[in-house]
């Protein structure tokens, strides 16, 4: 069987988040290919529906899955056996294929199931792609199918979505959690998805030790991990405990265990890394705080002392993992990039680390894993690291 990813806006970061995943589920990333700078293509004959649903569900840099459709009226021949079709058509990516040609193919299918005297209801798109909201409100994938279009190798490919992403559930951890500190700047709800996802792991415990209001610490926990977070800021805990009681009441977890305590890494005691050593750490994941939100270059000697800043936090924050850690122990952070009248600057990881960790990012994908909004003072680079 072929299956389909559409990626979203930050393709490296989408490879790398897909291929920690299916190396989670004991599925090899080599069967991830690249058809273009939106899609993936998975080739398996032991991946079931089931199964890509549970990995669909998990990832956060994707907007819908589907299966590859080799024929299409084979694929339509089911549908006759209904009363009513709700469908609609979106092309994925660059292409040639224009409103008219998708109206054009709308009406063949139509005409078709009319034929056998079933009604239709069509879904136009907006801009050639029917967005998750359409989908969502329409129950298009319970009554229907969307039929997606993109560029292939060696040509068109078909394929018919079987899932899309649940943004209305993002919105509402972003938009709904009853506690947030926009002036400590606000990690985006997706990407601390993503970088849990990095992890490779399905389960265990994650640790935060910047966790701020819980934005990686609410992700994590919704994916089922258990979760430790700390901050120097005793409202940062506060709010983590008013967001994690907030999700558990929303329905958004299940059964897990979490703690959250005030913690200054630059002067951490010797039974707080006992106690962190013996609690079974299998991952951190963290943004250190990077200064308030710019909303102007900087200047470069601002840059460098923020920079500074930041990798002051992680020098204490890596003599506690080395001690901490194993063989494999994963760590997922950010390294800001920021815009001065100098052009970009940031700092080396490998140099901060040393030889005790192995950067993974090259395992997954050749580019880089960046996030930049547009017109951005500041870029969050994400690295993965492994203990050697």
């Amino acid at each position: 069987m072929r299956y389909f990813f559409e990626c979203g806006n930050f393709f490296d970061i989408s490879l790398a988040e897909l291929s920690a995943v299916f190396e989670a589920y004991n599925y090899p990333k080599d069967s991830i290919k690249r058809v273009s700078n939106t899609i993936l293509l998975i080739e398996s004959n032991t991946l079931t529906k089931d199964i890509l649903n549970r990995i669909f569900s998990r990832l956060a840099g994707f907007i819908r899955y589907g299966q590859i459709i080799d024929d299409l009226d084979s694929f339509l021949t089911p549908y006759l056996e209904r009363k009513k079709v709700v469908y609609g058509i979106s092309v994925l990516g660059e292409s040639d294929i224009q409103t008219k040609d998708i109206e054009r193919l709308s009406n063949e299918i139509k005409r078709g199931f009319r034929s056998e005297g079933i009604s239709t209801r069509f879904l136009l798109p907006k801009k050639k792609e029917l967005n998750a909201a359409q989908i969502s409100n329409n129950h298009l994938l319970e009554n229907g199918f969307e039929l997606c279009i993109f560029e292939g190798g060696n040509g068109k490919m078909y394929g018919a979505t079987l899932g899309i992403q649940d943004i209305e559930s993002f919105v509402k951890r972003d938009i709904q959690r009853p506690s947030i500190d926009f002036d400590m700047g606000v990690l985006p709800q997706k990407l601390a998805r993503v970088m849990c996802n990095l992890t490779g792991l399905k389960e265990g415990i994650i640790w935060d030790p910047f966790c701020g209001s819980g934005t990686i610490l609410m992700e994590a926990a919704v994916l089922g991990f258990d979760i430790l977070g700390s901050d120097i800021d005793l409202g940062a805990i506060e709010s983590v405990n008013n967001n994690i009681g907030w999700l558990s009441k929303e329905g958004m977890t299940n059964n897990i265990k979490y703690n959250v305590f005030q913690l200054d890494i630059n002067n951490i005691e010797r039974r707080v890394v006992k106690d962190l050593k013996n609690t079974g750490i299998n991952a951190v994941v963290c943004e250190p705080f990077m200064g308030p939100p710019q909303r102007r270059v900087v200047s470069e000697r601002d840059a460098e002392e923020l920079l500074t800043s930041v990798r002051n936090l992680y020098v204490s924050l890596f003599s506690v993992i080395n001690e901490i850690s194993r063989r494999g122990f994963k760590v997922v952070l950010i390294v800001p990039s920021y815009k001065s009248k100098k052009g970009w600057l940031t700092f080396n990881i490998s140099q901060l680390v040393g030889k005790k960790w192995d950067i993974l990012n090259r395992k997954y994908t050749q580019g880089d894993l960046k996030w930049k909004r547009i017109n951005s003072i500041i870029a969050r680079n994400i690295f993965i690291l492994e203990k050697r």
